[in-house]
């Protein structure tokens, strides 16, 4: 039998779950278009708490972003830039290399709600390059696989 597919999602519905990644790093967040039946477009929705980022300054190699914040404000650095951002401004992140990376922080006193898109690629390559670490993660059927190498020597 096939998967049903949920052509609408309310945000209000989603089973939100807490992923912390280090200090000042986690987020309550869930992806929303599985559901959906979509395979080469991602979103997801994400809360986060006043001093936290969801996720580490990363660039990812293959993988455009477009986030759309839709409560509080935060900080995104992009690059060697930081920019204040508030309800309705929506944030590129073009996939790239270490100069393109991105972090979006929750500067405000109040929950940072936003939403995230992405073209789906079957390998995902992300740089963490305050870590020093490129993370390869295969996207399959039921989960990833994945693997944390040291990010290559620049030329």
């Amino acid at each position: 039998m096939e998967k049903s597919i949920e052509p609408v999602v309310a945000l209000s519905g989603l089973a939100l779950k807490r992923h912390d990644r280090g200090p000042g790093i986690g987020a309550h967040g869930a992806n929303f278009t599985r559901a959906m039946g979509l395979t080469m477009l991602g979103a997801s929705y994400f809360e986060v708490q006043p001093g936290e980022s969801a996720f580490p300054f990363h660039v990812h190699y293959l993988e455009d972003e477009i986030i759309v914040i839709l409560e509080g404000e935060g900080t995104y650095r992009f690059g060697e830039t930081s920019h204040k951002v508030t309800v309705g401004d929506v944030l590129g992140a073009p996939a790239g290399r270490a100069e393109l990376a991105h972090q979006l922080t929750n500067t405000g006193t109040g929950m940072l709600k936003y939403i995230c898109v992405a073209n789906q690629t079957e390998t995902n390559v992300v740089e963490l390059p305050e870590h020093g670490v490129l993370r390869v993660h295969h996207r399959k059927p039921g989960g990833y696989e994945s693997v944390e190498l040291p990010t290559p020597a620049k030329a």
